[in-house]
């Protein structure tokens, strides 16, 4: 009798930024994180602006710059579960692992945004994070969620290593892969392994 191995999950890691994100997909080969797929992905359509809350919005009537924010809004979730739904086909991503959301909620108004240098630095991250998250659980995606500068070391708990030898692994990845490689995919990449630990069993290979 032939057993058959299920295919390992994967999950996609996202290190995002205002109006772009990257996502790194990662499985497991013999308990080992390995990238199946990296890509940089436009999270709004040309034309708008990728900063409303904090720019484009002042000097605007209220009417004004209401309709500007939804529009980039909806534009953002629509490139987001766009994006998503292409990872899902191409991989069946289980889950993405994304920093902790920049504000507990995305306020209400524009001028609630403009009323708080707090949320006004951190409403256009809001609003992409929200994209995301909000795509994914539309496609039966996991939300894994880590503080920024804690996903390293979640990833070095999940694969039982220390930081030292995860940072070593992760930097290691640029020979194989070849660029780009820099610190974003690094990033994602490490949020992507802390999130695939809650799937399966992961281990570093020492050669």
């Amino acid at each position: 009798m032939t057993l058959r191995m299920e295919p390992a999950p994967v999950v996609a890691g996202v290190a995002d930024h205002n109006g772009w994100t990257v996502f790194v997909c990662v499985s497991a080969k013999d308990g080992t994180p390995e990238v199946v797929d990296r890509r940089r992905v436009e999270l709004i359509e040309p034309g708008l602006p990728n900063q409303p809350y904090e720019h484009e919005t002042f000097g605007l009537n209220t009417a004004e710059a209401e309709r500007l924010v939804k529009e980039v809004r909806e534009s953002a979730g629509h490139c987001a579960e766009r994006a998503l739904a292409r990872l899902q086909s191409a991989w069946g991503i289980v889950a993405i692992g994304v920093r902790t959301a920049p504000l507990p909620r995305l306020p209400d108004t524009v001028a609630e945004v403009h009323a708080s240098r707090h949320a006004l630095v951190r409403a256009d991250a809001m609003l992409y994070w929200d994209a995301l998250s909000t795509a994914a659980r539309s496609l039966g995606i996991g939300v894994v969620t880590y503080p920024r500068g804690e996903e390293r070391p979640r990833a070095a708990e999940a694969m039982a290593t220390t930081a030292e030898r995860l940072d070593g692994f992760l930097s290691g990845l640029r020979a194989s892969l070849g660029p780009p490689w820099q610190q974003d995919h690094q990033t994602a990449t490490a949020r992507a392994i802390a999130a695939l630990g809650g799937y399966t069993t992961l281990r570093l290979q020492i050669h």
